[in-house]
């Protein structure tokens, strides 16, 4: 982390120390270029202000020597180095003074040395304001101010003066120069101030990071208190994160004592619904055979008997088989395709055969979507005997279950008596019911499958119009 943290103050300095540099240079260009067109124009002017009369007089020794003395070629002075060549033409082109008189001498067009030439030659003649043209790049390059001669608003011809561009090249290369060593110098200084600042942020930033990591995963014993520097804002950070750390410590103690004393309440109240429940028809059986060895030889007292017998046992079978659902609730990991629901359907038929109950089953899962097929399975299978017998042999029970983005909702609904609001908060609890032959293990089995998936579960009732029950489950990822 140090490491990218000194790299990225490196990059940002090299990069605004680049932009800065790139901008200035950009700027001092455009300076020089505009001091030269300047120049060209001013050069290109002041011929074209004194040209007419000599134009007008046909005095082109005149026109001659007003481009050597723009020239600095008068005897005693310097030549320009700007300067690369100098003209005057009149309206159809024809050279009337030249600064070199030995390669374009007066009286025919100056000689084109190229299709540049050509070009800018075409473009000249149809200058009727002061004109800059521009041709070529690098040292090689050059500009022309192109000015118009008018007499009396006449049009006599036009001046054109050619600058090089090589002293505003050299003047930019200089500067770039300068600008690429101020660059490599504030990079050098960027990552020296780059490391220094990251050893002063990312130390502790870093044993922040582990001490997250640590509370990511529970492990709240393994987080180290971070020392606390200055009272800056790393020092007020570190502070805090120690506090929290230990706070959080203090809440996973005491969530884990709570859990503890929640389990042993939730042990004693099964505990002592097992008893009531197997207690019950324990003591009809253990009346019924005390009667019965009483009695062994009376025949009508085993025919009356024995179906007692049989239904205790039952009784106790089924408290049994409902107890081993919810102990099987953490080994129920097999998963498949949303179809396997439809094993379900020839199970629920069967339990209403002969009632007048109508039966509907929608499934809209594709069958793409998996799903954990024993606890979901034993979601439905409950929650659809808790609707039939709801029902008492007449009535309609609904299944349907469908993909609502991320998530997968099983509804069973019927048509019954309804459930009271007061009975409602109990619904989910353990030996919890209302009817004659019922456990009171269903609702609360299905409550804790759902619970142990990441579900929810809600049920709306009214009194006289039925009941839905309504499970929303994560979708499962779709096996490949």
């Amino acid at each position: 982390m140090s490491v990218k943290f000194a790299l990225t103050i490196t990059a940002v300095v090299a990069g605004v120390a680049f932009t800065i540099g790139a901008v200035i240079v950009t700027l001092d260009w455009q300076r020089f270029h505009r001091e030269l067109e300047n120049r060209a124009l001013l050069l290109a002017h002041s011929i074209a202000v004194t040209a007419p009369e000599d134009i007008l007089q046909s005095d082109f020794w005149s026109l001659y020597k007003s481009l050597k003395i723009m020239a600095n070629k008068v005897p005693g002075g310097t030549q320009d180095t700007h300067i690369l060549t100098g003209m005057i033409l009149d309206t159809d082109g024809i050279v009337l003074a030249h600064l070199d008189p030995n390669n374009n001498p007066l009286g025919i067009p100056p000689v084109h040395s190229s299709e540049i030439e050509t070009q800018l030659f075409a473009q000249a003649r149809e200058v009727r304001t002061p004109t800059i043209l521009n041709s070529g790049v690098g040292n090689g390059g050059f500009l022309e101010g192109v000015a118009p001669i008018y007499s009396d608003e006449k049009l006599l011809g036009i001046v054109r003066v050619r600058l090089s561009k090589r002293e505003l090249y050299l003047k930019a290369q200089r500067s770039t120069f300068i600008i690429i060593g101020l660059t490599l110098a504030l990079v050098a200084l960027g990552s020296l101030l780059g490391t220094a600042i990251s050893r002063r942020i990312t130390m502790p930033l870093s044993a922040m990071t582990e001490g997250m990591e640590a509370v990511g995963r529970g492990e709240f014993s393994n987080i180290k208190p971070i020392p606390v520097g200055n009272d800056d804002e790393l020092g007020i950070l570190a502070s805090a994160f120690n506090k929290m750390a230990k706070e959080m410590a203090e809440k996973k103690s005491l969530e884990e004592q709570i859990a503890v004393s929640e389990k042993l309440v939730a042990l004693g109240r099964i505990s002592a619904g097992v008893a009531h429940e197997v207690n019950n028809p324990l003591a009809g059986l253990m009346n019924c055979i005390d009667t019965l060895k009483k009695h062994p030889e009376d025949p009508e007292l085993v025919e009356r008997y024995l179906p007692l017998l049989d239904k205790g046992l039952n009784r106790i079978k089924n408290i049994v088989e409902s107890l081993l659902v919810e102990l099987r609730i953490e080994e129920a990991h097999s998963t498949d395709s949303s179809s396997s629901l439809d094993d379900l359907r020839d199970i629920v038929e069967s339990e209403i055969n002969g009632r007048d109950i109508d039966f509907v089953w929608d499934n809209h899962l594709g069958t793409e979507v998996m799903i954990n097929k024993r606890r979901v399975q034993q979601i439905v299978l409950n929650l659809l005997k808790n609707s039939i017998q709801a029902l008492h042999d007449k009535g309609t029970v609904v299944f349907r279950t469908f993909q609502d983005g991320n998530c997968i909702i099983l509804e069973v609904s019927d048509n019954g008596p309804g459930i009271p609001p007061e009975n409602r908060k109990q619904l989910f609890d353990p030996f919890f019911t209302t009817k004659k032959n019922g456990t009171g293990l269903g609702l609360w089995i299905v409550y804790r499958l759902v619970e142990s998936m990441r579900g929810v579960i809600e049920v709306e009732s009214e009194v006289g119009n039925g009941t839905q029950f309504q499970v929303t489950l994560p979708a499962m990822e779709v096996s490949t």
